[in-house]
């Protein structure tokens, strides 16, 4: 009689990730964006100021990103 328990133990393994791309295929992230094209960064700063620099960009009608662009020219000038 054949033993059940090792037949149960036993798992095939299937490729969930499906098939992969061929050589000629380009995935997205390899393409590298325009030079007028925003990108994301991302930065770990705490909820205070966190809040603190949306409501400085609020209060005169910036977007974050513009805010973070005279900062960073600001500082670059200044250093």
């Amino acid at each position: 009689m054949a033993d059940i328990s090792a037949l149960k133990k036993k798992k095939i393994k299937n490729n969930r990730l499906g098939t992969p791309p061929t050589a000629t295929e380009k995935g997205v992230n390899l393409s590298k964006p325009s030079s007028g094209e925003k990108v994301p960064i991302q930065v770990k700063i705490s909820p205070e100021i966190r809040r603190a620099f949306r409501a400085y960009a609020a209060e005169r009608d910036l977007e974050l990103s513009e805010l973070f662009i005279y900062m960073f020219e600001y500082y670059k000038k200044s250093n």
